[in-house]
């Protein structure tokens, strides 16, 4: 089980708590519920492009586990909403984290873009 630690001031708003649970999901900590997806949305990571819910889904499915995941910021403002800090998969050294999260409206209620990063770090 991936142990998750976070930084107390992450969660201090709903639309925090929404971007932070997407970005967990995204690391296959949790379920990314298909409704949170724009029937065209995309998730650019690692240099590749992948597009439409169903990919998505898919992509998710095939994320490594990792040991520990260390939530340092958490920021939500209008249309989007970040999250990032470390990272350490099972056999690899620790890697810091980007996941930038566009939502279709403020409300953020449906994903329109992804974009995700990790690097040594």
């Amino acid at each position: 089980m991936t142990r998750i630690a976070r930084s107390p001031d992450c969660g201090n708003s709903p639309k925090n708590q929404t971007t932070e649970a997407i970005a967990l999901a995204l690391m296959g900590v949790g379920a990314l519920d298909d409704g949170l997806l724009a029937e065209g949305a995309s998730w650019d990571r690692f240099g590749a492009g992948i597009t439409g819910r169903d990919a998505i889904q898919a992509a998710r499915a095939e994320t490594p586990d990792h040991e520990w995941i260390e939530i340092s910021e958490v920021v939500s403002h209008g249309k989007a909403g970040s999250v990032s800090g470390r990272l350490q998969r099972a056999g690899e050294a620790p890697r810091i984290f980007c996941h930038v999260i566009r939502f279709t409206s403020a409300s953020a209620r449906q994903i329109a873009q992804i974009v995700s990063f990790d690097h040594a770090g």
